[in-house]
C-alpha cells in the first residue's frame, strides 16, 4: 500500500478478485489535505486508499467512507464511495458531533471529491492571481464549487469521461475538453470566453496542465461508521 500520512486510520481485509485471495490493508479514515498535500494527488491519480495485492499485482480498492478535511479552508467532507443504508441517520450524527466547521458537506460520489481537487488546483495554478473569477473568491468560490458538484447535471457526464479515462477507453484530451466545458459553465459563461477570464482551453499554447477561517481542531476523531 502507498505510505500516507493521515489523521486515523483503520485496519481491513480487502478480498482480491483476481487470485481470489484475502489482503490485509491499512485504510486511511481522516485525512487533512492542508497538512498533508500529496493527498490530493493519490485522490488524482485514483491512488487513495489502493493497495498491490502481493500475490498478483491487482489494485484493490477500500470503498470504506473517510473524512476529507482542509483545515485552511474550514471544510470538512464525509466521503462515502458506497451510499449506506442508514446514511440519514449517519449524517444527523456526522452534523451533531462536526457541525462546528464553517463549511460541513457530505459526498456520495467519488467523482465529487476529485473534482472538487481539480478546481482548487486549478485556480490555485492556472488562474491569472490579478485577475479574479467572476463568481469571487474564497469562501463564496467554495459554495460555489459545492454547488455544482452536488447539483449540476453535468457531473454525469464527468464521471463518465473519468471512468472511461481510468479504463484507457477515452484519451486524456477527451477528459480535459470535458472538464474545460465544466469550467466555462461553471464561471457563468454560455459560449466562448471573455478577455478578463483566466480560463485557457486544453491544447491552447500556455493550457493547463493535467491533474488535480479559524476553526478548532478536534482532539479526537470518530469514525464515520
Amino acid at each position: 500500500m502507498l505510505t500516507l500520512q493521515a489523521e486515523d486510520f483503520r485496519n481491513e481485509v480487502l478480498y482480491c478478485s483476481s487470485c481470489k485471495r484475502s489482503v490485509n490493508a491499512r485504510i486511511a479514515t481522516w485525512i487533512d489535505a492542508s497538512r498533508t498535500p500529496r493527498v490530493k494527488t493519490l485522490l488524482l491519480n485514483w491512488e487513495f486508499n489502493m493497495v498491490i495485492c502481493p500475490q498478483c499485482g491487482y489494485r484493490l480498492y477500500s470503498d470504506s467512507p473517510f473524512f476529507y478535511e482542509d483545515f485552511a479552508e474550514g471544510l470538512l467532507v464525509a466521503v462515502f464511495p458506497s451510499i449506506p443504508n442508514n446514511h440519514l441517520s449517519v449524517e444527523e450524527h456526522i452534523r451533531q458531533e462536526y457541525g462546528y466547521y464553517p463549511t460541513l458537506e457530505f459526498f456520495y460520489d467519488m467523482t465529487q471529491l476529485w473534482f472538487l481537487i481539480y478546481l482548487q488546483e486549478y485556480y490555485k495554478t492556472n488562474v491569472d492571481l490579478l485577475v479574479e473569477p467572476i463568481f469571487g473568491g474564497g469562501e463564496e468560490r467554495l459554495r460555489m464549487f459545492l454547488r455544482f458538484l452536488k447539483k449540476d447535471p453535468m457531473m454525469l457526464t464527468i464521471r463518465e469521461m473519468l471512468t472511461k479515462s481510468f479504463l484507457g477507453i477515452k484519451t486524456n484530451d477527451d477528459l480535459q475538453n470535458v472538464l474545460w466545458y465544466a469550467l466555462v459553465k461553471l464561471e457563468g459563461m454560455s459560449s466562448g470566453l471573455s478577455e478578463s477570464s483566466g480560463l485557457v482551453r486544453p491544447g491552447a499554447r500556455g493550457g493547463h496542465s493535467k491533474a488535480g477561517s479559524p476553526l478548532r481542531k478536534p482532539r479526537m476523531r470518530s469514525r464515520i461508521m
